[in-house]
């Protein structure tokens, strides 16, 4: 394939993948705000727009408008440049993970119904990858999610504020404590079905792997959790004793950038991860009078909205644990299980075959 049509490939299928994500954001977020309220027993947005459906909009004007500005004795290079440097190196994972190979298969499935028959899936930037590298999706979201821990420490020292430093320590202690058990939990998916995203779902037709595995899917949703600082793994931008964590001196349009958009970016690519690799990805029953591509869009985004649920779910369920308990937790137990999940799929991979 030309060179030039890989390049223009690639660009449509990030813009529609982004365009995606950020539906599901959007989504996520109003869901997060009304089912935890909910929980908890009281009311979350009502005010903008029909059952507080714009409350979003309204608030990221209103810190759009809010003043930028830097700590006196800030690092003001690095101040500014890294959040832009973490989006950036977060949003690669968007051509990595099937979302883009989603958004063409809703695209398709309309056009279908209204009698256009294309076959635009074909084109999706992460199904070449994986043509051309098998598994390199999900390790390049392994590879992703490193990078961000140095950028992490360094946007926190660039702030001069304790309370940055502590927060960025914390994030350092939580991801290299839970990458562990989560790249052991991948492996036991991976003896299932291989490393890549679409060779798993492929594999998933008969039966999903949480079902073959229910070890391996605890402990990947818990370090998933963990991955995108979920509660009750929020140690870093613990509220209530640092003052949000390592972002703490960062308002306005910058806060919207690395909490709206990067943390909840961060919680999407975990619900597509364990909606790809555990409960069949796209695969789902006929709907009927409904193109087969849709229906894929369609069962993958109740999926993953079913996913993220269950993470606000935890959040009000569960209680932060102390920094101890949380690394305890993530070198004791889920690395006995994540090993205990390996022998497993070794297992039922030799009585399969």
């Amino acid at each position: 394939m030309d060179a030039l049509l890989l390049v223009l490939i690639a660009v449509v299928s990030t813009i529609l993948a982004f365009a995606y994500g950020g539906v599901l954001d959007l989504i996520t977020i109003y869901l997060e705000r009304k089912w935890w309220g909910k929980l908890m027993q009281r009311y979350g947005p009502t005010h903008v727009g029909y059952a507080g459906l714009l409350q979003l909009i309204a608030d990221f004007l209103k810190y759009l408008s809010k003043e930028l500005f830097a700590p006196r004795r800030a690092f003001k290079l690095f101040y500014y440049a890294i959040p832009l440097i973490l989006i950036a190196v977060i949003s690669m994972p968007l051509i990595l993970i099937p979302l883009d190979y989603v958004a063409l298969s809703g695209i398709q499935g309309i056009l279908q119904l209204f009698g256009i028959n294309v076959h635009l899936t074909k084109y999706a930037a992460s199904k070449l990858i994986s043509q051309a590298a098998p598994g390199i999706g999900l390790l390049g979201y392994v590879a992703v999610v490193s990078v961000t821990i140095p950028l992490m420490y360094v946007l926190a020292w660039s702030q001069s504020n304790k309370y940055g430093a502590l927060g960025a320590f914390r994030t350092v202690l939580l991801l290299v404590t839970y990458e562990v058990p989560f790249l052991i939990a991948i492996a036991s998916v991976a003896a299932l079905g291989g490393l890549d995203f679409y060779r798993a779902v492929e594999y998933q037709k008969s039966v999903w792997f949480v079902i073959l595995n229910p070890i391996a899917a605890l402990v990947l949703f818990v370090t998933l959790l963990a991955e995108s600082e979920r509660p009750p793994f929020d140690h870093p931008e613990a509220e209530q004793e640092i003052v949000h964590g390592w972002n703490v001196e960062y308002g306005a349009g910058e806060f919207i950038l690395l909490y709206g958009l990067y943390l909840y970016t961060k919680a999407i690519y975990a619900s597509a991860i364990i909606t790809t690799l555990l409960l069949g990805g796209w695969l789902g029953p006929a709907i009927p009078g409904i193109p087969v591509a849709l229906t894929n869009a369609i069962w993958f985004t109740v999926k993953m909205i079913a996913v993220f649920l269950l993470f606000i779910w935890v959040r009000a369920a569960l209680a932060r644990p102390r920094v101890d308990q949380i690394l305890e937790l993530g070198w004791t137990k889920m690395l006995a299980l994540s090993i205990l999940a390996l022998f497993i799929s070794l297992a039922v991979k030799v009585w399969l075959v």
